[in-house]
């Protein structure tokens, strides 16, 4: 289709950030087109969808957005990426589809865009199979915190999970090229980097594994938070670093246990076992000024005895997690763990109301002593004379007070909503010369 009217992109992102990333990459590359970003019911004549599939309700997610989309915009391009395109492409295709490009193929999707709106597509600003979604900029997310990604793939092959088939094997970014892609963010007036990978903590791009990325980002004067990193993968060094650097590198790791049972963990494939987990956890208690843990466990894993549940119970309770996000089993297709006996599905739906109940407790009896306090927040956004941001420690906070975006203020909690802090602001810190962004 040739460019006749002006591009109006519509971008649906699910899944974990290392699809943010690839969403933000794909506007950046799309600036040929110079579309105007709209939400997807307004009237979009390109949409991207980029899906997750680490779940059956994940699926369900990606088939209900690819439906939703051709409701809204009959007439608009669609093109379907991630995980799932990877898993189903028939089916996204019989959905509405016009163009499905698998994660293998990603490198493909400027190219496709382009030139369905009669374009080129500018090899130059192509990026490479191996390492996509790497370098190139469209949206800052929210101009505030930008992510960064540094690994792809996964080697693990856990019994469960489908992620490794589509995501392939790991690859790693070269620490250089992205301290460069840091440097150039924090100069737009990012405030805060977060490193993303499908398994950051294997990141073997720098000679001192991410713990060296992290130190020279903290270095270059970043505020630096990691996403999601495996136990068995987090090290002494890591933890010296966050321990040195606190809070400027967030005094915050979430460390997937997925659960509290040591026959499970060693059946699953998972690399660590429950002395090393608990053992970890009293080290950065210990060590990192400040430290919060949040973690993932699955409800109902295959062969799973009640014992077993109450075990996952207990654990939490034991490392005390500020935020637990808990999963019900379903068999993944050509997993080891779909051929196992499985639990029933009225089980499993039992025990993962008892884990969300246990993770609402655990959460209110960290969160509680917060009230009455002064905390750290970087603000990220207003909605409506109401300001939000995080802390350090990753609490979401909504205070009154007149900041602007890109501050970082000390807030007086008053009040506490859900997982929520509320207040009115303290003080204003006095920041190194850096670009403040507008409100907005």
């Amino acid at each position: 289709m040739p460019l006749m009217e002006g591009v109006r992109l519509a971008v649906k992102t699910l899944g974990c950030k290392v699809n943010q990333v690839e969403s933000d990459a794909l506007v950046g590359l799309l600036r040929p087109l110079e579309p105007v970003v709209v939400p997807l019911e307004a009237g979009a004549n390109l949409v991207v969808i980029n899906t997750c599939a680490v779940t059956t309700s994940a699926e369900a997610d990606a088939r209900k957005e690819v439906r939703k989309a051709r409701r809204a915009n009959p007439a608009a391009f669609i093109v379907v990426t991630g995980c799932y395109a990877e898993l189903a492409p028939e089916q996204l295709a019989l959905l509405g589809a016009d163009a499905v490009i698998p994660n293998r193929r990603k490198a493909e999707l400027p190219g496709v865009i382009l030139q369905h709106f009669g374009l080129p597509a500018d090899p130059l600003t192509t990026p490479p199979n191996e390492f996509w979604g790497a370098g190139e900029r469209g949206l800052l997310n929210n101009y505030v915190r930008a992510f960064l990604k540094v690994q792809d793939g996964c080697n693990a092959g856990c019994a469960y999970c489908v992620i490794p088939r589509l995501r392939g094997r790991e690859r790693h970014r070269e620490h250089r090229s992205a301290l460069q892609e840091a440097e150039a963010l924090l100069e737009a007036g990012v405030q805060e980097i977060v490193l993303t990978g499908v398994r950051l903590g294997s990141y073997r791009g720098h000679p001192r594994g991410i713990a060296g990325l992290v130190e020279e980002l903290a270095l270059m004067g970043a505020r630096v938070r990691l996403s999601s990193i495996e136990p068995e993968d987090t090290e002494e060094e890591l933890l010296q670093v966050m321990r040195r650097f606190a809070p400027q590198v967030r005094p915050h790791l979430h460390l997937s246990l997925q659960t509290g049972s040591a026959r499970l963990l060693a059946l699953m494939g998972r690399r660590y076992d429950k002395n090393y987990y608990r053992a970890l956890v009293q080290r950065a208690y210990a060590l990192i000024p400040g430290f919060a843990l949040t973690t993932d466990v699955i409800a109902g894993l295959p062969t799973e005895t009640e014992e077993e549940h109450q075990e996952t119970l207990a654990f939490l309770e034991e490392v005390r997690p500020s935020r637990v996000h808990v999963f019900t089993y379903t068999p993944r297709p050509k997993t080891r763990a779909a051929s196992l006996p499985q639990v029933p599905i009225e089980v499993r739906k039992r025990r993962n109301k008892e884990l969300q109940a246990k993770a609402a407790h655990l959460a209110e009896e960290r969160i509680r002593p917060l009230l009455g306090q002064r905390v750290e927040v970087l603000v990220e956004s207003f909605r409506g004379d109401k300001a939000y941001g995080h802390t350090p420690d990753y609490y979401e906070v909504e205070f009154s007070g007149p900041a602007r975006v890109g501050q970082t203020v000390w807030v007086q909690v008053e009040a506490i909503e859900g997982y929520t802090l509320q207040g009115r602001l303290e003080s204003i810190q006095e920041e190194p010369a850096r670009l403040l962004l507008p409100v907005l």
